[in-house]
């Protein structure tokens, strides 16, 4: 983004970023950035909280009446990161490493048994929102978690995309697991609340075990893209409540 906003400043249009990515930012140099010390994923901070959102808008757009830039200005709030580790604060008992894989096979069933229960809300979903955002891997939903698990087991599939290398191409199977997931919960039960959706998704489905198992191969893989585009991209902010772990009781399906 901070590339895009060269290129528009480039032709005549004001921009205005805000971000998470310090170093980002002071390396690249777009006009006016906000730094944002916030949890990764809230770029306008905290979920349903317009007051609050518009604070962070407004800060945002105050960095237009600079004189000249560039601009680097620090919100002047934090919202922090709970227990956890990096930017995600996940439980201890979610921070996973390859002794964790087990089964792979038995945890790509339960997966599939996860996608189909929920087929019937997400087509209901896409019939009544008119889009979905899943599909930019190219790949089909049933095959996405089998895609994510040879990565797991140490292999490298042929990217689904044509012009784009396998690593690359991971993130969007992904993105399109997550986005198939949410898409389904959120039409199905009515849900607006982030931090009630990372919960489910990273604690209570076997498909954000399966991502925990891809992010502890990819800490210690020697494909410094792989570990990078896991570590930056893949796993999405989530909070922690108490609550049952995946495989246990009480995963509200």
């Amino acid at each position: 983004m901070c590339g895009l906003a060269h290129y528009f400043e480039s032709e005549g249009l004001a921009t205005v970023l805000v971000g998470f990515v310090r170093e980002h930012m002071e390396a690249i140099e777009p006009a006016r950035a906000l730094w944002l010390d916030f949890p990764m994923g809230r770029p306008m901070g905290k979920p349903n909280d317009p007051v609050y959102q518009l604070k962070v808008i407004r800060a945002a757009f105050e960095l237009l009446e600079a004189p000249f830039g560039p601009v680097l200005q620090d919100f002047a709030e934090v919202i922090p990161v709970r227990d956890g580790r990096m930017g995600y604060a996940l439980p201890p008992g979610l921070v996973l490493t390859t002794a964790d894989i087990g089964d792979l096979n038995a945890l790509l069933a339960e997966v599939r048994a996860e996608i189909e229960a929920l087929r019937p809300a997400y087509d209901e979903a896409v019939a009544a929102r008119g889009r979905t955002t899943v599909g930019a891997s190219e790949l089909a939903i049933e095959n996405l978690a089998p895609h994510i698990a040879a990565f797991v087991r140490g292999e490298k599939p042929r990217s689904p995309r044509k012009g784009l290398s396998p690593v690359p191409a991971l993130k969007l199977v992904v993105e399109d697991l997550q986005a198939y997931y949410t898409e389904a919960r959120t039409y199905r039960d009515g849900i607006d609340d982030f931090e009630l959706m990372g919960k489910w998704f990273w604690e209570e489905t076997r498909a954000g075990w399966l991502l925990l198992l891809l992010e502890a191969v990819s800490l210690e893989t020697e494909d410094r893209v792989l570990r990078q585009i896991v570590d930056m991209s893949l796993i999405t902010p989530r909070f922690w409540s108490e609550g049952p772990l995946p495989g246990t009781s009480g995963s509200g399906w």
